[in-house]
């Protein structure tokens, strides 16, 4: 490989690596992706835009991870679950693998520990900017980074964007949104310090704290934002936790002036949220602002159109697919779009109407991995294919977490037998999955 290029715009563009996986993207699906393809024996790369791993459970600052079961069974095992267990040591808490609360310091070193002790080679502050492709078959994406423009090739690749942005490049059909392409607004979260949860009523001290007080706000008129959907605060340490607070709305996530003007947006909130919780939430008197996210809580951009698109009906009737390559059961959630107060309080209504019973799941197949118009390449998390009301419901980490690993397993087992991915043996995928620690 040393001094190879690769033709790119007319001109010669070094490669910076060659292998059999490239993974794009290192949140939550592209590290269980990369950790999973890797531990099967082959050469992996993880390509990250940021500094470290993780997406919103680094960077975005997101305070919990949840529904990793359905109440009875533990649905996303594997990656995920050993990723929870590692934090919580690391943190010196017990695991709750329905409602973990992290801490983003010590979940960047046990990601950089997991991908490392795989054998993936990680790449960070790299941009993929284009893609090099002939008749749907992939041959390198194009990154930038402080050496400039650079190729990395590949057998298989994975999509783990989040926003679907390789399936884009590649010329794979998607969709976005709502018929009127409406997205659900994203938030910005914050880390607070110097919290006395002491103070705190018990069942407050660990999840929602300042929802009461803010519904009191809003009902007499005085809430300091006209946010009828408020998610709340979140203990991870002695006195710190992070705040999913807010919304930016009207945001459109795949245009980058409105994404700017909602981070902007978000901080000037993170300042409001503060002062309200000094002033009307006991424990909070002394609270600081930490930190505001360096990333921006997309929770919907595009939704990648593949071999088959999950469905709102599939939801509705637990579903299960010949080719399932695990089960999931979080609640529809879709977040409103804008400002308007009905809209906003149906979303937690939706949520509680939609909720599986202990035991209830639904199945996730392999083909919604698979993006039409390609060949060898895969797409995990929140940009797999599904419609609108389904992608509310995998986009949580513990969903994008099982389709990373599977995708990381079906690179592996295509490698292994050279074949096109539409032709991996489903058996042995799944029974993959299985041993792993995926319920099917």
């Amino acid at each position: 490989m040393a001094g190879s290029t690769i033709s790119y715009g007319g001109g010669p563009i070094p490669v910076l690596w060659e292998g059999d996986v490239v993974v794009c993207g290192g949140g939550a699906a592209g590290v269980a992706a990369a950790v999973s393809a890797a531990r099967a024996g082959w050469k992996v790369v993880l390509l990250e835009k940021s500094i470290c791993a993780g997406g919103m459970l680094t960077n975005g600052l997101l305070p919990s991870i949840i529904h990793m079961t359905d109440g009875v069974n533990m649905l996303s095992g594997g990656v995920c679950k050993e990723i929870v267990d590692a934090v919580s040591e690391k943190m010196g808490v017990k695991p709750l693998y329905n409602w973990h609360n992290i801490h983003p310091e010590p979940m960047k070193r046990v990601l950089d520990d997991i991908l490392l002790g795989a054998g993936v080679d990680v790449l960070y502050n790299m941009h993929v900017f284009d893609v090099i492709s002939h008749a749907g078959q992939l041959e390198a994406v194009l990154a930038s980074g402080v050496a400039g423009k650079q190729a990395i090739r590949g057998k298989i690749f994975i999509d783990a964007t989040g926003d679907g942005h390789i399936a884009m490049l590649a010329d794979a059909p998607w969709e976005m949104g709502d018929a009127d392409g409406h997205t659900m607004a994203p938030t910005l979260c914050t880390l607070f310090e110097r919290v006395d949860f002491e103070q705190r009523p018990p069942d407050y001290r660990y999840a929602g704290s300042g929802r009461k007080e803010w519904r009191e706000d809003t009902e007499k008129g005085v809430a300091p934002l006209p946010e009828h959907h408020f998610v709340g605060f979140f203990r991870n340490g002695a006195t710190s936790g992070s705040g999913n607070l807010g919304h930016m709305n009207g945001t459109n996530p795949l245009d980058p002036i409105s994404v700017s003007k909602a981070c902007i947006e978000g901080r000037q909130q993170s300042e409001i949220y503060l002062d309200f919780y000094r002033s009307r939430v006991s424990g909070f008197q002394q609270a600081t602002l930490a930190a505001t996210a360096s990333q921006l809580g997309v929770r919907e951009s595009r939704r990648i159109i593949g071999e088959y698109v999950m469905t709102h009906d599939d939801y509705i009737c637990r579903r299960r697919f010949p080719d399932d390559i695990g089960c999931f059961a979080y609640p529809i959630d879709i977040h409103a779009a804008g400002a308007n107060a009905s809209e906003q309080q149906n979303v937690e209504l939706r949520l509680a109407q939609s909720r599986f019973k202990d035991g209830e799941h639904y199945g996730i197949p392999y083909r919604a991995l698979l993006p039409k118009e390609t060949k060898n390449l895969l797409v995990a998390g929140r940009c797999i294919s599904c419609d609108r009301a389904m992608q509310s419901s995998i986009r949580v980490v513990p969903g994008c977490m099982i389709t990373g690993q599977a995708a990381g397993n079906a690179a592996a087992l295509a490698v292994e037998h050279q074949v096109d991915l539409r032709q991996v043996d489903i058996k042995q995928l799944q029974q993959w999955q299985r041993n792993q620690g995926i319920w099917l």
